[in-house]
């Protein structure tokens, strides 16, 4: 079965699927392949620093070489925060029903889109479609897998669909000029202006 978004508003739930939007789907694509000189497909691949081994694609995904060179599985692997103690692993939030929460358009702009989600109703609260047809925007705990980061969905639909708005926090960063500029004007209304408009 597939997994679904699952919302609360007011102790009413909402189901939905979902697509994941990106610029293959809106533009559409094009692909650059490498034939061989029989005309096959070639296969990337990397050769590892000490040049023994051939890598190639999704055998990092697998497991990881440590300092020492120990071959290390990912399931081994933990998250670690800024202290260097271990971090559990935030769930997935899918088929989870999470509690809504209206904010003002302004909440966005905090936040940087990581991905889109085109939803279709499955079971839709008559009370959310009509908050989201008003403009609502509401936003609720989304994390897509398990992981060690936990992300944030925005809901909120157009004249197009419902979406939702997969976020991370942003982090402006302030800038300014490491010397500040001293106005430098000279007066000039001591100085003789000899020209004679005349002369022109």
């Amino acid at each position: 079965m597939a997994r679904q978004i699952n919302v609360i508003k007011d102790g009413t739930e909402s189901i939905f699927d979902f697509k994941k939007v990106d610029r293959a789907k809106l533009y559409g694509k094009r692909k650059r392949v490498v034939l061989d000189e029989d005309g096959e497909n070639c296969v990337k691949a990397e050769l590892s620093e000490d040049g023994s081994s051939i890598i190639r694609s999704g055998m990092t995904m697998q497991a990881y070489f440590g300092p020492d060179g120990e071959w290390v599985e990912s399931k081994r692997i933990v998250g670690l925060d800024e202290e260097g103690n271990p971090v559990e692993k935030v769930p997935s939030t899918l088929g989870v029903g999470q509690e809504l929460e209206e904010v003002e358009p302004g909440a966005l702009s905090q936040n940087q889109t990581i991905a889109v989600y085109h939803l279709s109703p499955v079971e839709f609260d008559e009370a959310l479609k009509k908050k989201l047809d008003e403009g609502s925007i509401f936003r609720f705990s989304f994390n897509y897998r398990a992981d060690y980061s936990a992300e944030v969905g925005f809901l909120l639909s157009n004249a197009v669909g419902i979406f939702v708005l997969v976020t991370k926090a942003a982090t402006p960063e302030w800038c300014q000029l490491k010397s500040v500029a001293v106005e430098s004007f000279t007066d000039d209304s001591e100085i003789d202006d000899d020209l004679d408009f005349e002369m022109f």
